[in-house]
């Protein structure tokens, strides 16, 4: 049986001016253990973005438009995911980025980073990969959930 995990980091258990760190403690796990197995990332930026826009296309090897969005594929080199890894966090202490999807090699979305990593979704996992993913997920401001895909 397949299905995914649904994490979501609940804002209004953070203390105010909480760090990166605290916010997403589960950050340098997704980036060394999770990812690896990815051979590639699309990030999707607001058009008035632009900092990000113009820091992601530096490395992007695709970037298109649609509408108020700004589309970019990102090759996942040892350099891209070290930088995806130390340099995620903007200004404010944030996640600088909307949404990131990751593929493996065949195209398949593994992975997907939403709202500003508020929310991950980790596809077409086990029950038994849910289990590991739950564990190493779970923190007091976050809720992991398994969902089989068979009962949407």
């Amino acid at each position: 049986m397949l299905g995914y995990v649904k994490v979501t980091v609940d804002s209004e258990k953070l203390q105010i001016g909480s760090s990166f760190e605290e916010i997403y403690p589960f950050w340098s796990t997704l980036c060394d253990e999770f990812v690896k197995d990815c051979v590639d990332v699309e990030i999707q930026s607001w058009q008035e973005e632009n900092e990000v826009i113009e820091e992601l296309g530096k490395i992007s090897d695709v970037s298109k438009d649609e509408g108020l969005i700004k589309i970019q594929k990102i090759p996942l080199t040892d350099e891209h995911c070290a930088f995806f890894k130390n340099h995620a966090a903007n200004k404010e202490g944030r996640l600088k980025w909307f949404s990131m999807r990751y593929y493996d090699e065949d195209g398949n979305g593994q992975i997907e980073v939403r709202d500003y990593g508020f929310e991950l979704r980790f596809n077409k996992v086990t029950v038994a990969q849910s289990e590991e993913v739950i564990q190493q997920f779970s923190n007091p401001h976050t809720e992991a959930v398994f969902y089989d895909d068979d009962v949407e």
